[in-house]
């Protein structure tokens, strides 16, 4: 099995092996093997770097050596390619310039907090040598900069404030946000004026989005418990299958949880409590619909433009996500019946006489708003259902037992939802062998 240190020679068999060097730790000469997949011609210099950036994609990325050996191939190669006076025939491509720019900002997250600045400017440069090759126009690296982009918003706004931050303290925020959505737009309109949309098709595309996602998450929860912000690419395997029949999909808040000690349902959501003041950096964005539109307005342009042939996980994932987001926009109206509908259950006597009709109307409209977005979520999950993943079952279930809960009691239409769902959870429960117990009892309320 082959091997060799990344830019020093190539690679002579067939199933390769890369070692790279860390240069912080030349001292032990520490080594890092990692294997590439056997498609990589390893007498290929780029369809190694590219393996290699693939192998770290796909990691947990928690190695900074594997990035070294990435960077150091990619200086490698610039310093031996022909164009540059060197003697080996690699014509790089833009695909080059964003794995170079890609490494750079990710290895910054390694670096001592006085240099991730200037190791994020870098990749901001090396991207900005790639434009000056392949044209200002060029997609590809136009998305790479959308990626760095959120990155240095995470890296070196977000995660340097805290709720004394005054906006003063972190000027330009905004106009970051700003070229985001204008290179991701732009980026949108060239591939719809050359009618080819197969960029879209990979995977690390749709991870920018999730990343944008992830950034709203964390500012819509800044100052409150940070533990509740999720990486929206992790799935929930830690999902003990507890829920109750109101419990599922947009009533997942009213489950109790546990932040720290044993946390009632209304002490959880005294989070929501929290006010951030008006000079904080992040109030406005708070505060703004045009941040969660653009990334709902993006994730449904994405479903439109996917080809037929698209990978089977980011068609799932699109569809997942948007779904739950469906859900989520649901919780308020939904939030609004359940209330209207409690106080009149307490009050009957009285509202059998006096009842509000101008609230009667508003509850049922609520209550109309909440079946059409969770109608949308349900559309949306049914296309995420993968035979090889319960998990899949289970949120479908979910949302069908959010919509049963906003017919009538005993109606035809409720016990066709809860029918549908607990077929499901049923099934979702054999395969994991009594996962979903819990979630399926309450819902058929069998002893």
């Amino acid at each position: 099995m082959g091997k060799r240190k990344l830019g020093l020679g190539k690679v002579q068999s067939k199933k390769q092996k890369v070692e790279s060097e860390n240069k912080d730790s030349k001292k032990n000469e520490e080594l890092l093997t990692v294997e590439l997949a056997n498609e990589v011609n390893p007498d290929d210099p780029l369809s190694q770097l590219f393996g290699l950036w693939q192998t770290w994609k796909e990691s947990e990325r928690n190695n900074e050596l594997i990035l070294n050996g990435i960077i150091n191939e990619c200086d490698r190669i610039l310093r031996n390619c022909k164009d540059n006076g060197g003697d080996e025939e690699i014509q790089v491509n833009d695909k080059f310039y964003g794995i170079y720019s890609l490494a750079l900002c990710d290895l910054s997250k390694f670096k001592p907090e006085e240099e991730v600045k200037e190791w994020i400017n870098s990749s901001l440069d090396r991207l900005e040598e790639g434009f000056s090759k392949f044209g200002d126009d060029n997609v590809r690296l136009k998305l790479i900069k959308c990626n760095i982009i959120l990155d240095k918003i995470a890296i070196l706004y977000i995660g340097q404030m805290n709720t004394d931050s005054k906006k003063s303290e972190f000027p330009g925020l905004s106009e970051l946000f700003n070229e985001f959505f204008e290179l991701w737009e732009d980026a949108i309109k060239r591939c719809e004026s050359k009618e080819n949309y197969e960029i879209f098709n990979e995977e690390w595309v749709l991870e920018i989005l999730n990343i944008f996602d992830d950034l709203l998450d964390i500012i819509d929860k800044f100052g409150n418990n940070m533990s509740e912000v999720v990486d929206s690419d992790e799935e929930d395997e830690e999902d003990d299958g507890k829920g109750e029949r109101a419990g599922a999909g947009a009533g997942a808040g009213e489950e109790e949880q546990e932040l720290g000690g044993e946390t009632t349902t209304s002490d959880a959501l005294k989070v929501e409590d929290f006010q951030l003041a008006q000079d904080h950096p992040l109030y406005e964005i708070q505060k703004e619909d045009k941040y969660n539109i653009f990334w709902r307005d993006n994730m449904l342009k994405y479903k439109e433009i996917l080809a037929d042939d698209a990978s089977p996980k980011i068609k799932r994932s699109v569809y997942e996500k948007l779904g739950q987001s469906y859900l989520m926009e649901a919780e308020e109206p939904i939030a609004f019946f359940n209330s209207y509908q409690y106080e009149r259950e307490e009050d009957e006597e009285e509202e059998d006489e006096e009842e509000d009709a101008e609230m009667k109307a508003a509850a049922e409209d609520a209550r109309r708003e909440g079946q059409r977005l969770v109608g949308e979520a349900i559309g949306l999950l049914r296309e995420t259902q993968d035979e090889e993943d319960p998990k899949t079952w289970v949120n479908l279930a979910e949302a069908l037992i959010t919509e049963g809960n906003l017919f009538d009691l005993d109606s035809p239409e409720q016990e066709k939802a809860y029918a549908e769902a607990e077929k499901l959870l049923r099934r979702a429960n054999n395969a994991t062998h009594g996962h979903y117990e819990d979630i399926l009892q309450s819902l058929v309320g069998e002893e």
